[in-house]
C-alpha cells in the first residue's frame, strides 16, 4: 500500500496508472479500516463486558471478595507468555492466526452457560483463565496487522478513531454487561461474547491484505525473547517512566479485590461495580484526549507524573464510605493508568529502533500486566486482613512516593529526551 507502481514514481504519461494505484490503495485501506473498526468494537463489548461480569458472578455465587478479586487475576495470568506471543505474530501470518484464536476463544466460554451454582463457580475461574491465555496471543497479533494493513500516514489519520473506540467500549460495555447479568444472569453475558467472536472471526475474513508466512528471525530464541527488556532497562529515556509505570500498575492490581468491598461498604448490590467501572471509563475518554497535548508541551515523563498523582487522589478520594467521594475518585482514577501507559508506550516507541518495536512493546506488556496474576492474588489475600479504606489509603501514599522517585529521576539528559519529544510533536 505505498501508493507507487514498481516501487519508483512514474513520470509523463504513466502518471494516470499511479493515482489509479493510489486510489485503489486507498478505498482498501478505508474498507479495511471499516472492518477493523467494526470488528474492534465488537470485540471490546464483549471483551470489557465479560472481565468485569465474572467477577461479579462469582462474587453472586461466593459471596466473597477475594473470591471475585481471584477471577481478574485468573485472567491476567496469561500475561506472563506476552513474549511469545510476539514471536508468534512475526512467525505465523497474522490474519490467519486472529481467525483461529477468535473462534477458539468463542468455543472456550461456552462452558459458563453451565454455572447455575457456587458448586460451579470453578468453572469461570478455568474458563477465565484460558480467556487471558488467549487474549494475550490475540494482542500482538493484532497490533501487527494493524501496522501491516495501514501505511503511517494512514495510521495517523486512524489511530485517533481507534483510541475513541476503545475507550467508549470500556465506558458503554460494563453497564451493559451488569444490567444484562441483573436481568438474564451470566451465562448470557458469555454467550454475547461468544457472538462477538465469531462476529470478529467473520470480519478478519473480510480484510484485504497480505497473509504470507514471515520470515523468522535466526537468532537463538533466548537472546530474541529478551532483546526488548534489555533495550527498555538500557535506555535511559525509557527505564525510569517503564519502572515507574510497572509499579503502579502493580499497585493496581492489589486493589482490585478491594473495588468490590468498596461497592458493600457504599452499600450498594455488586452489580453497582459496572457504575464505577463507567466513570473509570468516562476518565480514560478524558485522558486519551488530553495526552498528546501534554506529551507535546511538557513530555512523557510530566504526563506519567501527572498519572501517579491522579492515581493517588483518586484512591484516597475512594479511601471512605461517602458515595459522592467514591463517584469523584473513580473519575479521577480513570485518568492514572492511561496517562502513565501512555507515557510509556510513547517515549518506547520514540526511543526504539524499528527492528525493536515489537519485542519492546511485547516486553512492556510482559512488565506492565503480567505480574498482575500476582499482585491482584495478594490484593485478594490483603482485602481478608484490611478494609478497603486502609488498602486505598496505602496505595495513595505509595503513589506519591513513586512520583516522588520519578520526578528526582530526572537528569539533563532526560530534560534533553522531553524537547526531543516536544520538537517531533511540533514537526
Amino acid at each position: 500500500m505505498g501508493g507507487t507502481v514498481g516501487g519508483v514514481q512514474p513520470d509523463g504519461p504513466q502518471e494516470p496508472v499511479s493515482r489509479t494505484a493510489d486510489a485503489e490503495d486507498a478505498g482498501i485501506a478505508l474498507a479495511n479500516a471499516r472492518w477493523y473498526f467494526a470488528g474492534l468494537a465488537a470485540s471490546l463489548l464483549g471483551n470489557s463486558a465479560m472481565s468485569l461480569v465474572a467477577g461479579i458472578w462469582v462474587k453472586e455465587l461466593s459471596g466473597s471478595s477475594a473470591e471475585a478479586g481471584l477471577v481478574s487475576a485468573c485472567i491476567y495470568a496469561g500475561t506472563m507468555g506476552a513474549p511469545i506471543a510476539g514471536l508468534l505474530a512475526d512467525g505465523f501470518p497474522r490474519r490467519r492466526l486472529l481467525l483461529v484464536l477468535n473462534l477458539l476463544s468463542a468455543a472456550t466460554l461456552l462452558p459458563l452457560l453451565l454455572v447455575s451454582s457456587s458448586s460451579l463457580s470453578w468453572i469461570v475461574f478455568v474458563v477465565m483463565a484460558l480467556y487471558g491465555i488467549e487474549a494475550t496471543l490475540m494482542d500482538p497479533a493484532e497490533d501487527a496487522l494493524f501496522a501491516q494493513m495501514f501505511s503511517t500516514e494512514f495510521r495517523q489519520r486512524i489511530n485517533g478513531w481507534r483510541l475513541t473506540i476503545q475507550e467508549t467500549g470500556r465506558l458503554v460495555a460494563p453497564l451493559l454487561g451488569a444490567g444484562l447479568f441483573e436481568l438474564l444472569g451470566g451465562g448470557a453475558v458469555a454467550a454475547l461474547d461468544a457472538a462477538t467472536f465469531v462476529f470478529a472471526a467473520l470480519v478478519i475474513t473480510r480484510l484485504s491484505t497480505d497473509d504470507r508466512k514471515l520470515s523468522r528471525s535466526r537468532e537463538p530464541l533466548t537472546h530474541s525473547l529478551t532483546a526488548g527488556l534489555r533495550h527498555v532497562l538500557r535506555t535511559p529515556a525509557i527505564r525510569p517512566v517503564a519502572i515507574a509505570t510497572t509499579l503502579v500498575m502493580a499497585l493496581s492490581g492489589m486493589g482490585v479485590a478491594a473495588q468490590y468491598s468498596l461497592v458493600h461498604g457504599l452499600g450498594e448490590r455488586p452489580a453497582f461495580l459496572g457504575v464505577l467501572s463507567a466513570l473509570l471509563g468516562v476518565g480514560s475518554i478524558v485522558a486519551s484526549l488530553t495526552a498528546s497535548p501534554i506529551i507535546r508541551r511538557h513530555g512523557e515523563r510530566t504526563l506519567a507524573l501527572i498519572g501517579l498523582v491522579n492515581f493517588a487522589a483518586g484512591n484516597l478520594l475512594r479511601a471512605n464510605h461517602w458515595l459522592p467521594a467514591a463517584l469523584i475518585g473513580t473519575a479521577v482514577l480513570g485518568f492514572a493508568l492511561p496517562y502513565v501507559f501512555l507515557a510509556t508506550l510513547n517515549v518506547a516507541q520514540r526511543a526504539t529502533p524499528n527492528e525493536l518495536q515489537g519485542r519492546v512493546t511485547a516486553a512492556l506488556l510482559f512488565a506492565l500486566f503480567g505480574p498482575q496474576a500476582l499482585t491482584q492474588t495478594i490484593g485478594s489475600a490483603l482485602i481478608a486482613k484490611l478494609t478497603y479504606v486502609q488498602i486505598y489509603a496505602a496505595s495513595a501514599v505509595l503513589s506519591l512516593a513513586i512520583a516522588g522517585w520519578l520526578a528526582r529521576a530526572r537528569t539533563p539528559s532526560h530534560i534533553a529526551d522531553d524537547e526531543a519529544t516536544r520538537d517531533d510533536f511540533e514537526r
